[in-house]
């Protein structure tokens, strides 16, 4: 199922198990946001009929109790690790999700916990739970789409920018659509704060600061660059908000493999837009991670890599506190020039 799809399957007669996918959290956030209007919209009844669990085992009964004084309960299920789940627990789930005739099951995933696999060979979990769930992904979003989004957006708050602008946005501040659409916010109050309703590219360089998906590679940039002051102070801000260890992890290796392929690229001699449009990124992010790695080797970055892979061994499988191996990782990867 398509997101647009599943835009047109939102109502109050919906019922059944579907499943959010996908690198693009924003529009997952949103679509979450527009089940849950729309199911529970007896606000006095909502805590009854609205269920939020992590862990399987209490899903049957969640689907086996009766909405109160409405049609339909939400329940809605996260954290979980798709890849651990064997053969007889997928077939499991699958038969259950027959049983909702009464809910809507919403499973909310982070990237790291659910693979479709590839449309010829299809995960194992893919296969078995499509049978009867509806699954659907949230890709990130090309940077046409984005402009054409970014200029409604801009309309929203008030404002107007050109298509043209819309693009100079995004070349200077990444594809993230949570970072995109914070930036238009101070752009549209800083415009009209001057009695202004058109965004010009002054105001762009005035107020947008240029900077990737999420702060990944502000943080990571900061670990290899042997800056711990401010490697740790941004460590702290992930942990205040409640970040997990292992999406924490995720975040520094998915930016250092990165890196890698964008120094063997440009050693290869590439430009950045065919590394940009090799690896389905944005060429002015391309840019600025080349800038970072001057002066950097190729065997620094892969040994970078190689601690990343060590310590999400070590998360997985030790009992000692998760974020001291974090911290751990931090001073190494600054030591590894």
């Amino acid at each position: 199922m398509t997101v647009s799809e599943l835009d047109k399957a939102i109502k109050p007669t919906m019922r059944g198990a579907y499943l959010f996918y996908g690198e693009e959290e924003y529009l997952k956030l949103r679509y979450r946001e527009k089940l849950r209007a729309t199911l529970l919209t007896d606000e006095g009844m909502a805590p009854f009929n609205h269920a939020r669990i992590t862990e399987l085992a209490k899903l049957p009964a969640e689907i086996e109790t009766l909405p109160m004084m409405a049609d339909c309960r939400l329940i809605e299920v996260e954290d979980i690790v798709f890849s651990k789940l064997n053969k007889d627990t997928l077939e499991a789930l699958a038969a259950l999700f027959t049983r909702c005739e009464d809910c809507v099951v919403l499973f909310y995933t982070r990237s790291e916990e659910f693979s479709a696999g590839t449309p010829k060979k299809p995960s194992e979990a893919m296969k078995k739970l499509a049978e009867s769930c509806q699954i659907v992904e949230f890709p990130k979003q090309t940077p046409a789409r984005l402009a054409n989004w970014a200029g409604k957006h801009f309309t929203a708050n008030g404002t107007f920018a050109s298509a043209e602008l819309c693009h100079v946005l995004i070349e200077r501040c990444g594809t993230d659509m949570n970072v995109l659409a914070n930036e238009i916010a101070k752009l549209s109050a800083y415009a009209l704060a001057k009695g202004e309703t058109h965004i010009t590219r002054e105001m762009i360089e005035t107020v947008v600061t240029p900077y990737l998906e999420s702060g990944a590679f502000d943080f990571v940039n900061a670990i290899m660059e042997g800056n711990t002051q401010r490697a740790f102070l941004l460590f702290s801000e992930r942990r205040a908000k409640r970040e997990k260890p292992i999406e924490i992890l995720s975040a520094i290796s998915r930016v250092v493999t990165e890196l890698v392929q964008v120094k063997v690229y440009t050693e290869a001699g590439l430009s950045p837009k065919d590394i940009a449009a090799l690896m389905k990124k944005n060429e002015y992010a391309v840019k600025l991670q080349q800038n970072a790695l001057r002066g950097r080797s190729l065997a620094s970055l892969q040994q970078a890599a190689t601690l990343c892979y060590e310590t999400d061994i070590k998360l997985k499988s030790r009992s000692i506190d998760k974020y001291i191996l974090l911290e751990r990782l931090i001073l190494e990867l600054g030591r590894s020039q």
